[in-house]
């Protein structure tokens, strides 16, 4: 609790009669509450928490993005293995020792004499 004194000067402006005047000392109360004001203590207490609270959900979403990520690099090397091993299959299965093997096992025979077809145009501009 502080003391404040009041103190009014004996001598004033010529135009007042010159009057004594008590001085007291007067005692003021402290102020019990602080209404309006926010103590900077509080302000810096609330920004550090917000900041904290921040900083873990910004963290905690980078990491939820990361295992997302690894999941799908995990799924497109899988794919990649996976037609990898499909091309191999399609170029086995397009191979002409394969295509051989399959039509000896299905009982087809060679033909023998091949007669190709010449086609001849019907049309009048085009004879020659």
């Amino acid at each position: 609790m502080t003391k404040r004194t009041v103190v009014i000067r004996n001598q004033s402006c010529d135009w007042q009669p010159k009057i004594k005047r008590k001085t007291e000392s007067v005692k003021i109360a402290p102020r019990l509450s602080n209404a309006g004001f926010i103590s900077p203590v509080l302000v810096v207490l609330a920004c550090t928490v917000f900041s904290g609270l921040f900083y873990i959900y910004s963290v905690n979403q980078t990491a939820v993005k990361g295992i997302a990520i690894r999941n799908a690099e995990q799924e497109i090397a899988k794919q990649q293995k996976e037609n990898g091993t499909l091309k191999i299959k399609e170029a086995e299965l397009k191979s002409l020792y394969n295509i051989e093997e399959n039509s000896k096992q299905l009982n087809m025979a060679p033909a023998a004499n091949v007669k190709y077809l010449e086609e001849s145009p019907t049309v009048a501009y085009n004879a020659k």
